[in-house]
């Protein structure tokens, strides 16, 4: 056999190879859009973003990105007790905190203390202008030292207490005499 057509053999088994490859790997389902659920405020469900419509929350940090998604679309809600009163609730259902210590847009909580404080971390991309009626304050970010973005009401940085486990938990209120549910 000449070697110009043992190379034309080569040449063909390579394509119908490459082929075959392109088909098998080609064929996989198409990926969906995000979710048209609704969320709990009525708006569409953006907590799964450019996931399947399954109508489930991906909860925040679940795809393993630092900046979590706000679930439902609701950048703050409140809820009430009878010690408290009425204070805000994060994306997660969590109580949210302010720290007295902390000036308006400037954040003094790092390391150690974010640890037991996370910062109520949010991405560009996130409304964090959808209020549950009765959330009458104004929010807005600051950037953090690392570059996130941490979401304010009324100016002052928001955090949660990492002591929290349920959403009804609001035990940072006090701590230190620096830390306080954040109001409505």
């Amino acid at each position: 056999m000449k070697t110009s057509t043992i190379v034309w053999i080569i040449i063909v088994i390579l394509i119908l190879g490459g082929g075959w490859y392109w088909y098998s790997t080609s064929q996989t389902a198409p990926a969906t859009g995000p979710s048209t659920a609704t969320g709990l405020n009525g708006s569409p469900n953006q907590g799964n973003l450019g996931g399947a419509d399954t109508g489930a929350v991906q909860q925040p940090g679940a795809d393993g990105q630092e900046n979590p998604v706000i679930g439902n679309n609701l950048a703050l809600g409140t809820d009430s007790n009878a010690k408290l009163g009425t204070y805000l609730i994060g994306y997660t259902g969590m109580t949210v905190y302010t720290k007295s210590t902390d000036t308006a847009g400037t954040s003094s909580c790092y390391d150690a203390c974010a640890t037991a404080w996370p910062p109520y971390i949010v991405s560009p991309v996130d409304t964090i202008t959808n209020l549950e009626a009765g959330v009458t304050g104004k929010t807005g970010t600051i950037v953090r030292t690392d570059g996130q973005l941490q979401l304010t009401y009324n100016g002052m940085p928001l955090y949660f207490y990492a002591a929290d486990k349920t959403s009804s938990d609001a035990t940072g209120e006090g701590v230190g005499g620096v830390w306080h549910v954040a109001k409505p």
